[in-house]
């Protein structure tokens, strides 16, 4: 999926004049278009290039490509340079051992085998077919008359590109210049380049030629073509030092920049935003097409000065506060002078307790803007579409960024401390279409209860086009990368696609959503749960993006509510303080929807309470989950897993603030409790074994306490893994405890080593790492010095831990 493949063939006629750019300027596409960095194409055929070859071997490397194409479901770019002559209304592409005139016997007779082999081969995605040639154009003209015919037939999209009309292709202009501007990049386009883009610069490089462009969508000839096929991408510096360049948004970006036009609102902001006005508030129609366009000095050069803007986010219903922060920060490390410096060394600046309060926004942008001195201007579109919660804590962090930073938001009321500017009025209604302005928009649209669209509908935001066809297909609808980006394109105005024609494509559905089916977001958890499982977050693909970011909402509207909640709480941030955000938000909204005294609102309340422990609240979550545990014991079944999850909290967290005896009194019933109604290896019986054998321990009796903790080892290890927590803090306890003694058992020696073995696979990353190092150190001087150097490159002079070991060392 998302692969592109590439077939250039070079070819000089014996019978004619010998062409002086063959075979370089084939060499110079051909290399452009295989360049990772440039087209990302790889070969279909051999190396991808095929130089004076015979029209058997023409024949036999173009099917092919095909075949293989289609085989993988891929798009495939054919390109043809050298000789080209046609009879009547039939073009043929002249080879080595062509006779003149030429015939299908002895030339490659392009528009019929090609309409043949797309027939053959329909599960190409997409044909984008250069020629370079003499009297190229007439095979243009050939594919407006005879191919759509076929294509049609086919379901297929595709496009050409021609060096000429019916006039003689002379030096090789359109192959020199097509893969000089393929690898420069152009400074006025966007973050692909594409046939009709090339048809306009080509015009302007080789005006002894003329440049035809024709793109069908499968169904019908369209003017803009397919997004997804693309031939390059922008290596322009304009473009690449752009807020928009690598901007998730970039699609809309493209999108609505194009369809705006240079206004006074535009000069007034500019203007404004020159002039220091700290923050501004763009209201009207057209606020996100002006918002975009600071983004694209290219719009409106003599208006908009390069690099006005040093981040952009345009944001969706499915963004997270955490997903906002760290793109936000992305950019400016990109953009702002000393930015990733401070982002890279906060860490290390902020104590312990700091560290674990502050939010993604303090962490990733507020925090180290404070080291930054440089003027910053950020703006930001779709607030208004931000779930209310989440609305009023990121309209906040932004406007905390004031006055060090210039705000400019999109929105539909300024707020009341922010300049106001109306953008301009409505845009025409037909006016600007998705091929750009003076082409109108199709106004019939699918319908969203077919599965495609249903699935794009309930997406809620951007969605990756794998998750996208396997859902349609559980759904009984398209069921194939090709089938589904025909309809895509076919329906273009109603999408944004990023990363068009790759893997990492991500389409997002613009109407706002009437239609929200059940079927479809169970189809998308379904699909969650296969492509982008829980233990495999760490990829980071688009998938698992997507995922951490919808799945738990997904399985929320289809009905699958205790699924929803364990999957937040499977996929919630690392940062404690998101987590209680995101808790507290949902416990609300469960507690509505389901009832205060529900099971599902219980879980979400116990959860919450959770997150406010680790966020340092012990005080504020043990008042929680005692008031919680009263109504689960009313409420949830009596061998239910909630009520002995809450009794364990209440436990740890007695022992936390340091109400020794009261833990002892949660933890000791709640152990013969857990037992006999989960098991002794249950994982609520096995925290509860651990933190009755740590209390022990803390209450005097250390050789009580490793007999405990060694007892429950076994039953650690088969249930929980070598590597969980609680069999590394229970062996760890053990240890702990039985070097105490003058003749420690040889089992002691034993779980050293384990001991030692995990801390390699640590190997100083895990937080765990430098605590069980500094037990095993034992108070030697020279492993505790270098443990405390390590602790301070890893941690921070002022982190806990530094501390611990360096005052054991005497400093």
């Amino acid at each position: 999926m998302g692969e592109r493949r590439l077939l250039v063939i070079a070819s000089q006629c014996a019978e004619l004049n010998q062409l002086s750019f063959l075979p370089s300027a084939a060499q110079d596409m051909a290399a452009s278009l295989l360049d990772p960095a440039v087209g990302g194409c790889v070969p279909a055929v051999g190396d991808g290039l095929l130089v004076d070859p015979t029209i058997t071997e023409v024949d036999d490397a173009v099917t092919a490509a095909f075949e293989r194409a289609s085989a993988d479901e891929a798009t495939l770019i054919i390109a043809l340079v050298g000789h080209g002559d046609y009879v009547s209304d039939d073009f043929y592409y002249l080879v080595r051992d062509t006779a003149l005139p030429p015939s299908s016997r002895t030339a490659f007779l392009l528009a019929q085998r090609i309409r043949e082999l797309l027939g053959l081969y329909s599960s190409v995605d997409g044909l984008v077919l250069l020629l370079d040639t003499c009297h190229a154009g007439i095979a243009a003209e050939q594919a407006a008359a005879r191919w759509v015919h076929i294509v049609g037939q086919a379901g297929r999209r595709f496009e050409v590109l021609t060096a000429s009309d019916d006039r003689v292709a002379a030096n090789g202009c359109f192959s020199r210049q097509l893969a000089r501007v393929l690898r420069s990049g152009h400074d006025r386009l966007g973050e692909r380049l594409r046939c009709p883009d090339m048809k306009t610069v080509l015009a302007g490089l080789c005006p002894a030629q003329t440049a035809v462009h024709l793109a069908f969508d499968g169904r019908r000839q369209i003017a803009a073509g397919d997004e997804g096929l693309w031939l390059a991408v922008n290596n322009s510096p304009m473009w690449i030092d752009s807020v928009a360049a690598g901007n998730p948004a970039s699609a809309a970006i493209e999108r609505l920049a194009r369809r705006f036009t240079p206004s006074p609102a535009l000069a007034e902001v500019v203007g404004k935003l020159l002039m220091g006005t700290g923050y501004l508030a763009v209201v009207g129609p057209q606020r996100s097409e002006l918002v975009a366009a600071l983004a694209r000095p290219a719009v409106a050069p003599e208006t908009i000065p390069p690099k006005m803007l040093h981040g952009l986010l345009m944001l969706a219903a499915t963004d997270t506060a955490e997903g906002i922060a760290a793109e936000l920060a992305r950019q400016l490390d990109k953009n702002v002078p000393g930015f990733a410096a401070a982002h890279a060394s906060l860490r290390k600046s902020m104590d312990d307790n700091a560290w674990q309060a502050a939010d993604a926004f303090e962490r990733h942008v507020s925090g180290p803007l404070r080291s930054v001195s440089e003027a910053i201007r950020i703006a930001v579109d779709g607030v208004d579409g931000l779930p209310q919660p989440l609305r009023t804590r990121v309209l906040a962090h932004l406007e905390s960024l004031l006055p060090s930073v210039q705000l400019v938001i999109s929105c539909e009321t300024a707020p009341p401390d922010a300049v106001a500017v109306a953008s301009g009025p409505p845009l025409p209604d037909g006016v600007f279409g998705a091929d750009g302005p003076g082409v109108e928009a199709r106004s019939t649209g699918p319908e969203v209860e077919d599965p495609v669209w249903a699935v794009l509908a309930a997406a809620g935001g951007a969605i990756p086009i794998g998750v996208l066809v396997a859902a349609s297909s559980l759904l009984g609808g398209l069921s194939t990368i090709p089938d589904v980006h025909d309809e895509l394109v076919a329906h273009r105005e109603k999408v944004d696609r990023g990363d068009p024609g790759t893997a990492a494509e991500l389409v997002t559905y613009l109407p706002e959503a009437t239609f929200s089916d059940r079927a479809a977001h169970d189809a998308i958890a379904r699909v969650l749960a296969s492509l982008a499982p829980i233990d495999q977050r760490d990829s980071g693909g688009p998938e698992q993006v997507y995922a951490d970011q919808t799945e738990p909402a997904h399985l929320w509207r289809a009905g699958r509510q205790l699924e929803a909640l364990a999957s937040l709480w499977a996929r919630g941030s690392v940062i404690p303080a998101e987590q209680c955000a995101t808790w507290l938000e949902w416990s609300e909204r469960v507690a509505f929807a389901e009832g205060a005294r529900s099971e599902p609102a219980i879980i979400a309340r116990a959860r919450y309470a959770t997150a406010l422990g680790k966020l340092g609240n012990r005080t504020e979550a043990l008042a929680l989950f005692q008031k919680l545990l009263p109504i689960a014991l009313a409420e949830l079944a009596p061998g239910h897993e909630e009520i002995f999850s809450i009794r364990n909290n209440i436990g740890y967290l007695l022992f936390e603030l340091e109400r020794y005896e009261e833990s002892r009194d949660v933890l000791e019933p709640l152990v013969a409790d857990a037992t006999a109604a989960l098991s002794t290896r249950h994982p609520e019986t096995l925290h509860a074994r651990h933190m009755r054998a740590v209390l022990t321990g803390k209450l005097g009796n250390g050789d009580e306490s490793a007999r405990l903790s060694l007892e429950m080892l076994p039953d650690a290890e088969e249930t929980l893994g070598s590597r969980h927590e609680v069999t590394t803090n229970a062996r760890l306890n053990f240890v702990f405890w039985t070097r105490r003694q003058e003749a420690p058992p040889p089992l002691f020696f034993e779980q050293v080593r384990l001991l030692h073995q995990r801390v390699e696979e640590l190997k100083y990353d895990d937080p765990w790492a430098l605590d069980i190092l500094f037990v095993l150190a034992d108070g030697e001087a020279d492993k505790l010095a270098s443990l405390y150097e390590r602790s301070v490159a890893v941690r921070g002079e002022n982190h806990p831990e530094t501390v611990k070991i360096g005052r054991a060392l005497g400093r």
